[in-house]
This record gives C-alpha cells, sequence and structure tokens, in this order.
C-alpha cells in the first residue's frame, strides 16, 4: 500500500474531526439545517489550520446522497468523490498559478454548465488573493448573479489582499490559530493509531514548533516518526528539527538562576559544536523565561498558557517561589540586549555568553543591583507651620567632615552604594513640594551657600524633578555623577534638609538620582550666587555685600579649585 503522509492520512473528513474551528462549524452546520447557506464563503486565516479541509467537508455535506446534511454518510459515491477527490463537481483551484483572466472567463464559461451529478457545483480557490485585477473583475459578475447550482469557497491567508467589492459579496470567516492542547491531542491520536510509542513532552515540543499550524504539526511528527520507532525515544529534538525541547530549556534555566555558569557555557559550547543554530536556542530561552515572569506575577494567566506542557508548569512555578521578579526581568533584558547586538555583530554566541555572565556576576556590578529606596536621615525640625528663623536652625549643631569625600558611616543605614538607576518608587508623585522648590531653588542654593558654599556649589549642578509627601527628589545628570556623591552622605543630606526647611516651612526629606536632563544646570560658582542673593537683599535696601564677604575662610581652598577647574575669576565692584 502506498504510504500516506501523515497530514494527508489523518485530514478530517467530517465536521467532528476538524479541531480549534469550533466557532466556524457550528455556523456552517446551522446554514446547512436551517437552508441559509449562501453562494459564497471566505475562509481567511493562517496557513495549515483547516481552511481547504473544512472546505470539503462543507462541499461533501452539501452534496450528500442523505442532504443536504451536517453528517455527510462518507459512503454515498459523491461523499466518496470527494473524499479521493476525483469528483467532477467540486472543482479545486490553485489561485496562485491559476491567477489571470483567461483561466477566471474559462471559469466562468463552466459556471453555466449544470453538475455532472451532484446536487451543487461547488469551485474552492485557494490563495484567491493571488488573482490579479482583472481575474477580480471578471469573477465580479458570475458572483453577483450566480446560478443557483453555484457555490464559491475562497480560501486565503490574506484577506485584506481581496478587493473589497469582492468582499461584500461573501460571507467571511475568520479561522484562528490552534491552541497546543489540541494539537496535542491530535498527534496522540496519530500516536496511537500508528502504534509510535513518544513521550508527552516532545509531543508539546513538537505542537510548539508548529505555532499553531496542526498541518505543520503533523508533518513534523511524520518526519520524527521513523527515528522514534528505531530508537523507542528521541533525546536531541534539535538535531532533527532545529527545535529545543522543553526538558532543555529547563535545565538551562535552572543553571542560570542557580548561576551556575558553567553549566550554561557548557550547554551553549555543546550547541555550538554540533552546528546547532544558536539564535533558535536564544528565542526559545527568552519564551521560557517570559513564561517564568508570568508564573511569578500572575499565577493564574500562567496556568491558563496553552504552549507549556504539564510537567513544565509544575517545574517553572516551583522555580518562580525561590527568584524575584527583578531578577527575571534582568534576566531577559540581558538576553534580548544580546539579541540585538548579535544583528550587529553577525554572531549569537559571544553576546549570549556575555549575557549569561554578566548575570551571573551581577553581584559584583553596582549597575545591576536592586536598590532598596534610600533611608533619610531628617533633621529635628519645629513641627509648627511657623517658618523657622533667619538663620537655619540646627545647622551650627552638624558635624559636618570634609565635602570632597563622601562621608563614610559604620552603621547600617549609612552604607550607601553607588545607585545608577532612575527612582523605582511604584506610586506617583503628587509634586506638592516641586513648585515652591523650582521657584526658590536658586536662593535656596544662595542661602546654603553662606554657611557651606562648597555644597552650594556641588547643587549648582542639581535640579529638583518630583516630590511625593515630604520627599523631594533631586536630580544630577549622568556626566555629574560626582558631585552627587558628595551631597548625599548623611550630613550634607542633613544639611541640606534643613536649609530648604527654611523656605518651604516644612520638614521635607531629599533623595537624589541620576538622569537625563534636557536642560542641564547652568555651572555657576558659589560667589555668584552669593551675589545674586544680595543683589536681592539690595531690593529691600540693605547694602550690597562683596563676594569675598559670602565665603568662609574654610572654603578658600576649594573654591580656589573650582575656580581652576573652569578657568574662572572673582569679580568684584572694584574690577
Amino acid at each position: 500500500m502506498e504510504y500516506l503522509a501523515f497530514a494527508l492520512k489523518y485530514r478530517p473528513q467530517n465536521f467532528e474531526q476538524v479541531i480549534g474551528q469550533e466557532h466556524i462549524v457550528v455556523s456552517l452546520r446551522n446554514a446547512i439545517l436551517k437552508d441559509r447557506v449562501s453562494h459564497a464563503y471566505i475562509f481567511s486565516g493562517p496557513r495549515g489550520i483547516g481552511k481547504t479541509s473544512l472546505a470539503r467537508i462543507f462541499a461533501k455535506s452539501l452534496n450528500c446522497a442523505e442532504g443536504p446534511t451536517a453528517k455527510p454518510c462518507g459512503k454515498c459515491p459523491s461523499c466518496l468523490a470527494i473524499t479521493k477527490g476525483k469528483s467532477l463537481d467540486i472543482i479545486e483551484i490553485d489561485g496562485a498559478s491559476n491567477r489571470g483572466i483567461d483561466e477566471i472567463r474559462t471559469l466562468r464559461e463552466n459556471v453555466k454548465l449544470s453538475p455532472a451529478g451532484s446536487r451543487y457545483k461547488i469551485y474552492i480557490i485557494d490563495e484567491v488573493h493571488m488573482l490579479t485585477q482583472e481575474a477580480f473583475n471578471a469573477l465580479l459578475k458570475t458572483l453577483e448573479e450566480p446560478p443557483p447550482h453555484v457555490k464559491f469557497i475562497f480560501a486565503t491567508t490574506h484577506p485584506h489582499k481581496i478587493l473589497p467589492t469582492i468582499l461584500s459579496r461573501c460571507q467571511k470567516f475568520q479561522f484562528n490559530l490552534i491552541a497546543l492542547e489540541n494539537i496535542v491531542a491530535k498527534l496522540r491520536i496519530i500516536a496511537k493509531s500508528e502504534k509510535i510509542k513518544i513521550e508527552d513532552s516532545l509531543l508539546y515540543t513538537i505542537g510548539r514548533a508548529a505555532a499553531g499550524s496542526i498541518r505543520d504539526a503533523e508533518s513534523l511528527f511524520d518526519q520524527l516518526a521513523p527515528v522514534v520507532l528505531e530508537k523507542g525515544s528521541l533525546k536531541d529534538v534539535f538535531s532533527f528539527l532545529g527545535i529545543i525541547d522543553e526538558e532543555s530549556l529547563n535545565k538551562a534555566l535552572k543553571a542560570l538562576l542557580d548561576k551556575d555558569i558553567e553549566s550554561c557555557l557548557e550547554f551553549i559550547d555543546r550547541l555550538a559544536k554540533d552546528g546547532k543554530d544558536l539564535g533558535i536556542f536564544l528565542n526559545a530561552f527568552i519564551e521560557h523565561l517570559r513564561n517564568l515572569l508570568l508564573a511569578k506575577v500572575s499565577s493564574r494567566t500562567f496556568q491558563d498558557l496553552s504552549d507549556v506542557s504539564p510537567q513544565s508548569k509544575d517545574f517553572i512555578i516551583e522555580l518562580a517561589k525561590t527568584i524575584t521578579t527583578f531578577e527575571v526581568l534582568r534576566a531577559i533584558d540581558l538576553l534580548i540586549e544580546a539579541k540585538d547586538i548579535s544583528k550587529r555583530l553577525n554572531t549569537v554566541r559571544i553576546p549570549l555568553e556575555l549575557a549569561l555572565i554578566r548575570y551571573s556576576h551581577q553581584e559584583e556590578s553596582e549597575e545591576v543591583q536592586p536598590q532598596a529606596p534610600k533611608k533619610i536621615n531628617k533633621p529635628d525640625l519645629p513641627k509648627s507651620n511657623e517658618p523657622p528663623n533667619s538663620t537655619i536652625e540646627g545647622l551650627d549643631s552638624i558635624d559636618f567632615e570634609d565635602d570632597d569625600e563622601p562621608v563614610k558611616s559604620n552603621s547600617q543605614d549609612d552604607k550607601k552604594e553607588d545607585i545608577m538607576d532612575i527612582d523605582q518608587d511604584d506610586a506617583p508623585q503628587d509634586n506638592t513640594l516641586l513648585q515652591p522648590m523650582l521657584t526658590k531653588w536658586q536662593q535656596m542654593i544662595a542661602y546654603m551657600q553662606k554657611k557651606r558654599a562648597a555644597i552650594a556649589s556641588h547643587l549648582t549642578f542639581a535640579q529638583p524633578i518630583s516630590s511625593k509627601g515630604r520627599c523631594v527628589t533631586i536630580a544630577f545628570s549622568p556626566a555629574d555623577y560626582f558631585h552627587k556623591e558628595i551631597v548625599e552622605s548623611a550630613k550634607n543630606v542633613k544639611f541640606i534638609e534643613a536649609a530648604i526647611a527654611h523656605f518651604i516651612s516644612q520638614s521635607p526629606g531629599v533623595k537624589f538620582i541620576l538622569r537625563d536632563l534636557p536642560d542641564r544646570p547652568k555651572i555657576k560658582s558659589a560667589p555668584d550666587l552669593a551675589e545674586s542673593e544680595n543683589s536681592k537683599q539690595n531690593t529691600d535696601g540693605s547694602e550690597k555685600a562683596k563676594p569675598s564677604q559670602a565665603v568662609s575662610g574654610d572654603d578658600d581652598a576649594f573654591l580656589n579649585n573650582l575656580l581652576d577647574t573652569f578657568d574662572g575669576k572673582f569679580h568684584s565692584e572694584d574690577q
């Protein structure tokens, strides 16, 4: 007996055998039972999901000797002829190779002829979108006034390419991709019929590789069947199909999250030596990490996934309990970055290995550390709504260290690591204090320089960007990281908070972040700020202070160095 491919041998022959398209099956059945069969249909959807098969079943139902019926007998001459593809009244046309106006003119002439021995003459035109403009126009008149004995069924993967005038004269049905569970169920039936013993995990791997196409799944299974029959199992699916089985993905995932970099690199090396496509592995691995992320953030959504086998679901759920959401997101980001880099380097292995190494050694890189919100040490300020005195309360009692070096502390709260990421607060900012801060920011800096000019100089590189409650966020440009490092020491933060409280009549907390600033603050020296502040005081009739009067002796060395760095000079009224 001649061998038949699985896709042909197990093609559905009645409505009951159609999988994944229940919404269309119900509509066609009801149309037959209620005698509301249209003259033209369009079946659209991805390839390999049953459009042509369902068209044949529909034709069989219309021409069955017992019909029209929703359950064709499969035994009458008409049903048998359709099953074997030999019916004279079921004309299947490939739109890709018969797309010209001459072929459609021939069709128009044949339409006028009565069926050879069936109830209806049914035209099934596959890939109908490939017809030319002229061919569509020639077909239009026939669709407008078709003979009563003719039915048209058009199948296409690109319905948007069909002329609107054609679409408006047809009933349209959109076919869906088939769920993984339905594909695996069909493969189990084939395996049982063919007496093939195959692991369920391998059936799920085949189903995932088919990406919703039952025909592709049957073809892949057909390709593996001889090997499985010979060996009894198949360990390396990649060798035959170029796809990664779930077991290998689970092992690689476990090794990565355990930071077992040696196992990860050995796995990549083995794939490369065997000539495997690392790009396919990278895509599959990212998708597997996505499944882990869903299991972590939404177990219900993950349980509803149809593209993961039950065994892998249990494994991923247990694995999700041992890792944080941040770590999963970090791994996905690194692999996506590796994928982008591989396109520029024209190689996948190097970016992939670097991504795995970077993830496994993230504790050694300050750029990948998840940062907890900084604890803010606030000064003891009066709780009344009255502003403090003209002098900054509590500043004289603060023991400041050298501003040129970050303050180190042995307490847990003062162990501050370098922060290179942006604000990670989950709640939105209310920005209640932002506008007062922006309005008086230059005055605040000038005010602070009277006591600590060095601190004021560092703050000239920053600007307030948001607030939430009583916490104000002040941003430095990444290029000014050094200045941020100085001012965010515990004692300097305490000084700045006390100074700001003088202007906004509240006890604020401040935190500093790095963020790209569209308008980077103009660099000003502390004397410039003092002169600006003193000039404002002159509007009240007070005597204008000279720049030198605003600078304490302790800060002379710092300011001299600052002026040397920026090639600046002091300007006074005498100059």
